[in-house]
This record gives C-alpha cells, structure tokens and sequence, in this order.
C-alpha cells in the first residue's frame, strides 16, 4: 500500500520504542492496529459501493438499450403485421373477384352447355335417322363429323393463379364430383 519494505517497519517499531516506551508500546500498538484495521474496512466498504454503483450504471444503461431493442422489434412486428394483413386482404379480393369470374363464366357455360346438348340430341336424333338404311351416304358423313366436334367441345376455367385450364366436355357424368380427373 505505501511500499513499507521491512527495515523501514523495524526502524519505526525501534523509534517507537525509544520514544513511547517499553510499558506503553503494546497498548499503543493494539490502538494502531484497530484504526488501521477500521480504514482498511472503510476504504474497502468505498470501494464496493463504488463497484456497486458502476455496475447499477452499467445495469441501468443496459437495461435502456434492451428497452429501445424491444421498442424497436415491436414496431418491426407491428409493421410486418400491417404488411401480412394488407397483403392478406389484397390476397382475399383477388382469391373472391377469380372465384365470381368463374362462378359467372361457369353459369354463361351452363346456359350454353344446356343449348349444346339440345343440339347434341338433335344431331344424335338425325343420326339415328341417318343411320337406317334410307338414308343417304354424304349426308351421313357430315352429320357424324358434326358429333365429333359436338362431343370435342371444351370448356375453359382460369383458375385462381391465373393459368387457363381447359375441360373436355364429355356426356359421361360417372366422374363428377370425383377429385384429380
């Protein structure tokens, strides 16, 4: 502490000595001894509030850049929310306006199939009286290349990505309401 080497301490302990006494000495001593034992105490007390309040310091400026990170993430997940929930909304509107389109192209379709089977059955009934034996030949093959392309007739749906998907319209319903045919 005050870099005492040992011949310093004897030659004070021989001053003291000769000055205070020999009956005297140890009482003094005792005396020195517990005021120095109370300013060790009291400097390391200092020490170990000032080494408290340093890391109360550091604790406290801590915990304000956790708090201004926290802030911060929690404007980031507010914005991010706000993008999702527009986003998500724009998403919902188009998924609807698609699914009207096709809802009113599937009723223009409908309306359209129903006059295309009329017209299917018509062909099919000229078939029939195309197929005795009175009937002539040339008007047999165009009346059967007429039902050819009645039964080639397709239908096309845009689905919800937007990519056109085209059905065969066949007057076999045993697939309806089957999934993946």
């Amino acid at each position: 502490m005050f870099d005492i080497g040992f011949t310093e301490l004897m030659l004070i302990g021989i001053v003291a000595l000769v000055v205070i006494g020999p009956e005297r000495l140890p009482a003094v001593a005792k005396t020195a001894g517990q005021w120095l034992a109370k300013v060790q105490r009291f400097v390391r007390g200092v020490k170990t509030d000032l080494a408290s309040e340093l890391e109360t310091g550091d604790l406290k400026k801590l915990l304000g850049d956790q708090r201004e990170q926290i802030n911060e993430l929690k404007n980031m997940v507010t914005t991010v929310k706000k993008d999702f929930e527009t986003s998500s909304q724009t998403i919902v509107k188009d998924a609807k306006s698609k699914l009207d389109d096709m809802e009113t192209s599937a009723k223009k379709s409908e309306g359209s199939s129903s006059s295309q089977s009329t017209a299917q059955a018509s062909t099919a009934s000229t078939a029939a009286t195309l197929s005795s034996p009175t009937a002539a030949g040339s008007a047999e093959s165009i009346d059967e290349a007429s039902l050819d392309d009645a039964a080639d007739t397709q239908r096309e749906f845009e689905t919800l990505d937007g990519q056109t998907v085209s059905i065969d319209k066949t007057d076999d319903t045993s697939d309806i309401g089957r999934t993946g045919s």
